[in-house]
């Protein structure tokens, strides 16, 4: 005998070959909504494992005793392995139960006493999705998506705005433009007076002693508007740094497997990128080898270029500062470890300090074996050089033809 299980707004259904009503459970009419909540996420409810019990339990009409139940779900079969009969359990979406459930939906509804009508079936489906949207921004990946774009946009402005005082600043006091680093050069101002404070509390900064500077003189009005306008620079600094200390610890709560690999900042920009850490740990090594890099994949597609080798995950000092022809190779076994750590990260949550220790035993191993490039790689990278200067030549000799076309004009 078989039986097909499926689950609807009222609860679960088993069919019996016939497709006929065998058995059935319904929820709770307070607990519909968290239910079919539930049943999105995989989880295993009560009602189905009292349905599946009650099934083996009861003997078939004939005195055989139940040989298969086939589940309509997206549920692994291994989730049912602590049930008793497991092996006569199999998973199916769609099986047949559940075809005949939606095709008959009113009449098996009249059958089980769900009286309910269209208007308020309208109405849970409604509730479900107000309490996806709200289980969808309290998720902490998407406080953590708005803290890592935060940070690029006051990278951006904090550019822009360092760019605009060190040429403003310059008229005032241009000795100050041997100070590189930008935190420092704002810090100065922002904590200073004026220039001759700069000068002698902070002889540490330059390299020369400096009783004066070569500046122009201006008025005090100017002076306070710069030093406010380097405090409101600052103020973006400081704010920086705690959305930093901020991520830091948002990764090491929901993903530090992937943080222990990558570090919070990449990490949260790969989670960024896809969306969400859960849709991150759907998709395959080579996919996420090339994240990031969608304008060089469809210039591959479109050209016949090269496609890329490495995409966001080259922003990793391993990736970055390895040699040309070994990029590619540590590339793909750090996209290797990355599917590896944000899937224990989600599906376990376990914290496993050998994905890391792993991979940078494995870049060690790279460049140990590949000391330098292979004649094939040399090779390739030489076709490339010389492309590139063919496509140079060529556009040279167009715009020499252009002008010698253009003189030949004149010259009629």
């Amino acid at each position: 005998m078989e039986y097909y299980i499926t689950q609807c707004i009222a609860g679960f259904i088993a069919f019996d070959e016939n497709l006929e009503i065998a058995e059935y459970k319904l929820f709770k009419e307070d607990e519909i909504v968290s239910n079919l909540i539930k049943i999105e996420e995989n989880e295993i409810l009560e009602e189905e494992i009292e349905l599946i019990n009650e099934l083996f339990s009861n003997e078939a009409d004939d005195g055989t005793d139940v040989n298969r139940i086939i589940i309509e779900t997206t549920k692994r079969k291994s989730q049912y392995k602590d049930l008793e009969n497991y092996e006569n359990i199999e998973t199916e979406s769609p099986n047949k139960g559940g075809e005949y459930l939606r095709n008959h939906q009113s009449e098996v509804f009249e059958e089980i006493g769900f009286e309910k009508s269209e208007d308020d079936i309208i109405e849970y489906y409604e509730r479900l999705a107000i309490e996806q949207i709200k289980q969808s921004s309290q998720e902490e990946d998407k406080l953590l998506i708005q803290a890592i774009n935060s940070v690029d946009d006051i990278d951006e402005s904090i550019s822009k705005l360092v760019e605009r005082i060190r040429d403003w600043y310059t008229i005032y006091f241009p000795e100050m433009d041997t100070i590189s680093n930008n935190e420092t050069y704002i810090k100065l101002i922002a904590l200073s007076e004026d220039r001759e404070d700069i000068m002698e509390n902070f002889k540490d900064q330059f390299s020369e002693d400096m009783d004066y500077s070569s500046g122009a003189d201006i008025e005090k009005d100017d002076l306070k508007m710069l030093k406010s306008f380097a405090e409101s620079i600052y103020s973006l600094q400081k704010s920086r740094r705690g959305l930093e200390t901020y991520i830091d610890s948002k990764m090491e709560a929901i993903a530090p497997n992937l943080r222990d690999l990558l570090g919070a900042t990449l990490g949260a920009k790969l989670i960024a990128h896809i969306g969400s850490i859960k849709r991150l740990a759907t998709y395959p090594a080579s996919v996420i080898q090339i994240m990031g890099a969608e304008k060089a994949i469809f210039r591959h597609l479109k050209t016949g270029e090269r496609p890329p080798k490495h995409g966001l995950i080259f922003q990793h000092p391993s990736v970055r500062g390895a040699k040309w022809w070994n990029r590619g190779k540590i590339a793909r076994n750090l996209a290797l470890k990355i599917t590896l750590a944000v899937r224990k990260d989600v599906f376990s949550g376990e914290y496993d300090p050998n994905i890391a220790e792993d991979y940078l035993k494995k870049v060690e191993q790279i460049e140990k074996e590949n000391p330098f490039p292979k004649k094939t790689s040399q090779r390739r990278a030489n076709e490339r050089r010389s492309e590139r200067d063919k496509g140079k030549g060529k556009s040279k000799k167009y715009k020499g033809n252009k002008k010698n076309k253009k003189n030949k004009r004149r010259r009629k």
